[in-house]
């Protein structure tokens, strides 16, 4: 396959300026697509823009992709963080890619597809490298808004929970990814209610569980803290930044 003949014959392609293969192109107002090779000219790096398309910042990321290129491809998740990366203005430390398994970028050839990663600005808080495949795929395509460049963080929240005064809990063993505010709501919640408990991973992989018996205790590891309801919004902060 010439993925480069590809990637040049895609409507409205041309060459990204003062990048060697590499290229950009608009399917609608308002979008705007990058694509570059690596250097064995085998892959490619995928990176999209929505309504905030900045061509410095965007190179940039593909030249950082590129440097790490042995890594970005051979690593087998789904979902990683290049760390390292910055941008003058930006907050941005990581460069995130995701693999072909847990994206939808080119659909329609998948000869193309399976030889695409996708690449985007990120922040180190919202990537853990221990996401499933669903995981990654629900990440990139709906909570991390990746194709905003000026997005803020998104912290990585996974929990599992209980509260049978509430009725509100997670099915089974299944976990869900949710917003730093709703961690702080079931957390609070969980007051004068000693058979709740939340369960908490972070993108560290810490795995904590909180439950509340006259304080909130929060386990991990052996080791317990006990919070008061001053506390715990503190806590939280901490443990997902």
């Amino acid at each position: 396959m010439d993925i480069s003949a590809k990637l040049s014959a895609l409507p409205g392609a041309k060459p990204l300026s003062g990048m060697p293969d590499a290229w950009e192109w608009s399917p609608a107002p308002g979008f705007v697509l990058l694509a570059a090779l690596t250097s064995d000219r085998r892959h490619v790096f995928r990176l999209n823009t929505k309504d905030s398309y900045d061509a410095e910042l965007c190179k940039s990321v593909l030249e950082f992709a590129r440097e790490r290129e042995v890594e970005a491809v051979a690593r087998p998740e789904p979902l990683i963080g290049l760390s390292g990366f910055s941008w003058p203005g930006r907050a941005f430390d990581t460069v995130g890619r995701v693999r072909p398994e847990a994206h939808h970028l080119f659909p329609d050839d998948p000869a193309l597809h399976d030889v695409v990663f996708g690449v985007f600005p990120a922040y180190s808080v919202e990537i853990s490298g221990a996401e499933s495949v669903q995981q990654a795929a629900e990440r990139y395509a709906r909570m991390l808004n990746a194709s905003d460049m000026n997005r803020r963080p998104s912290p990585y929240v996974l929990i599992r929970f209980d509260n049978p005064k509430t009725g509100a809990g997670t099915l089974g063993e299944q976990a869900v990814f949710i917003s730093p505010d709703y961690l702080l709501h079931e957390l609070r919640l969980l007051k004068y209610v000693n058979s709740a408990y939340v369960e908490l991973w972070n993108h560290r992989n810490e795995r904590w569980r909180v439950r509340w018996d006259g304080l909130w205790h929060a386990t991990s590891g052996g080791r317990t803290l006990h919070l008061s309801g001053e506390e715990i919004g503190a806590w939280a902060s901490e443990v997902i930044d």
